[in-house]
């Protein structure tokens, strides 16, 4: 007997779920793709009363939703125009992804397959990454990349922040071996990871990150005791790639403290105290309008108001998660923000095995720490790898009559 085609579609974006882990860390434009085909295959996969009956017994679920909700009423009061209501609430959009993907209720074959899919596209960037930075990829392939930032199909944020999570994913691959053989390739695999983020790449948050997730990897491996070791081995790795004056966290530490300095002393140098103006002068928005903000997508105009008349550019958006959200949505968005992060961590301790525990508090660290630097909500792969990771790791949280029991 034929299988019904909603079958087929349920099936085939599942699959699509499981192509994204290989495309996040390489193609916007696949990406893009990828998605809208995603929503076409749920649309047309049906069952929806099982879908919505899966999404409410789901514990996580409600909260994505929530902050997408407060996005949607931000709009009817936003200082901002039409076009950036509409481009900011397309962005908010990706934490639908995550109701999405457990409507769909994956499984663990699927969740396998898409880690794996990840896993792959970090390898294939880590070696191209090394080939650059040893010279040894032929001229023209990647133009815009050279050996001082090998940086391969992202930029350097990007780039450091994904390497470091595969690193830990690597990581977590290597203390759930059997053996010694088969812990040799991944653990190889998060050395060469690390290697990549501390000593070649330029992107400072992939660093931050990275430490995090040494720090965290640490302790849950080797519990308390672990702390100990952990701020060792913090010191001996950081300090190594410090002491080093051409890796990259030795040169951008001092890039950092340059920065810094400039700013106390005012000095007009826009493109390296950008980040800590716009922070200041995001502050002075959020006294203005503490509750609710200035609206979905009213940044712009809202800062473009706050440096008027003065020599301070204007800025689409601050570099920081935490104060765009306010500026926008308040408190009250904010509150909403750090309570997805709050759920994320405290529901993963209910995910069926410990790595997935460990991978889902590790996303919601990356996106703690990331957030504070950048924009992740409102940048493409961040987000999206933020949706898709958690939409595919609670998917498999128990219900909540059973999380009761």
């Amino acid at each position: 007997m034929a299988r019904p085609a909603r079958e087929w579609f349920n099936d085939a974006a599942l699959w699509i779920a499981v192509a994204l882990g290989f495309s996040i860390p390489i193609s916007t434009a696949l990406d893009g793709v990828l998605v809208v085909a995603l929503l076409l295959c749920w649309a047309a996969s049906g069952r929806f009363r099982e879908k919505w009956a899966a999404v409410r017994g789901n514990a996580l679920a409600i909260a994505p939703c929530a902050l997408f909700l407060l996005y949607v009423a931000g709009s009817a009061y936003s200082v901002g125009s039409t076009s950036d209501v509409q481009y900011a609430l397309g962005k908010a959009s990706r934490l639908l992804l995550i109701p999405g993907l457990i409507s769909l209720q994956p499984g663990k074959r699927y969740q396998e397959r898409a880690l794996q899919a990840f896993k792959a596209a970090v390898v294939l960037t880590l070696v191209l990454s090394f080939l650059i930075w040893l010279g040894l990829m032929p001229e023209g392939v990647f133009a815009e990349r050279t050996h001082f930032n090998p940086v391969v199909f992202k930029l350097k944020i990007t780039h450091g922040v994904l390497m470091a999570f595969g690193a830990f994913a690597f990581a977590l691959q290597a203390r759930e071996a059997a053996d010694l053989r088969s812990r040799m390739l991944p653990a190889l695999l998060a050395g060469l990871a690390a290697f990549n983020v501390l000593f070649m790449v330029w992107g400072r948050t992939g660093q931050l990150v990275l430490m995090a997730l040494a720090l965290y990897f640490l302790l849950t491996t080797y519990g308390r005791r672990g702390l100990l070791a952990a701020a060792a081995a913090g010191l001996v790795i950081g300090g190594t790639a410090y002491l080093v004056p051409s890796s990259s966290l030795h040169l951008r530490a001092q890039a950092t403290i340059k920065e810094f300095e400039d700013w106390r002393a005012g000095k007009p140098d826009r493109l390296a105290n950008t980040r800590l103006e716009a922070w200041t002068n995001s502050a002075q928005i959020v006294r203005k309008h503490p509750f609710v903000g200035v609206g979905t997508g009213g940044f712009g105009a809202a800062y473009a108001k706050q440096v008027e008349g003065t020599s301070m550019p204007p800025l689409g958006q601050p570099e920081n998660q935490y104060l765009l959200t306010t500026v926008q949505l308040g408190v009250v968005g904010l509150a909403a923000l750090l309570a997805l992060f709050a759920v994320q961590w405290h529901r993963a301790s209910q995910l069926a095995t410990r790595r997935d525990t460990d991978l889902a508090r590790a996303l919601v660290i990356t996106m703690v720490v990331g957030c504070v630097f950048n924009s992740f909500l409102l940048d493409h792969t961040e987000a999206l790898f933020y949706g898709w990771l958690s939409g595919l790791l609670f998917a498999g949280l128990r219900p909540r009559e059973e999380s009761r029991a």
